[in-house]
């Protein structure tokens, strides 16, 4: 479900001191429905230091060659994928990380599935993190999620509580009752979602 506040908790987990002082490396990739391999494995190792903006420019101008090349039968678009989830594999075998993958939808499902259950299940990589939000159960499913948290809408009370807080940031408490009877109309057309409550 949209809204209900998957990516404000992964950036809470992000941006905490204790877990910045637990891994070694912390590295958020955006997803969204616009699914390209490449595009999300570059995102890693670039914020990972393992390849530079200048190697990542490089490696895009090379992508124009690539589709050229492969018609020729030199090289494909699933070598060089290949090649950058090797550098991906052997990033984890030496650091411990966090990747956090915002907004994976259905699109490329099976890569997700691929690329979860491949060297970076193994031991090896054990003292690596990986935080997936999606609007689509299906898709922690598919992929074999050890634990999933469902965040719930919230109720009036809390949805009030939430909406006043941003609406009325300079009323002050015992002041706010004259705007109570509209706000929790406001509320209500929310449904709850967190969202669209403080926004």
């Amino acid at each position: 479900e949209f809204g209900v506040g998957k990516t404000t908790i992964a950036k809470k987990i992000f941006n905490d001191t204790d877990v910045r002082n637990h891994f070694n490396q912390k590295i958020w990739v955006s997803v969204s429905s616009s699914f390209r391999v490449e595009v999300i494995l570059r995102s890693i190792l670039q914020q990972s230091g393992e390849e530079s903006a200048e190697q990542s420019q490089k490696g895009k101008q090379s992508g124009v060659k690539s589709a050229e090349q492969c018609q020729s039968g030199q090289i494909s678009a699933e070598t060089v994928q290949s090649e950058m989830l090797h550098k991906v594999v052997s990033l984890l075998k030496a650091k411990t990380c966090l990747i956090i993958f915002d907004d994976i939808w259905e699109k490329g499902i099976d890569w997700w599935k691929n690329f979860f259950s491949s060297d970076l299940a193994g031991s090896a990589c054990s003292g690596s993190c990986f935080i997936i939000t999606t609007r689509n159960k299906e898709v922690a499913d598919a992929i074999k999620a050890n634990e999933t948290h469902h965040p719930k809408v919230l109720d009036d009370k809390n949805g009030w509580l939430l909406f006043s807080k941003h609406a009325f940031p300079e009323v002050k408490k015992e002041s706010l009752e004259k705007f109570k009877e509209v706000g929790k109309k406001i509320v209500s057309e929310c449904g709850g979602l967190p969202l669209a409550l403080s926004s």
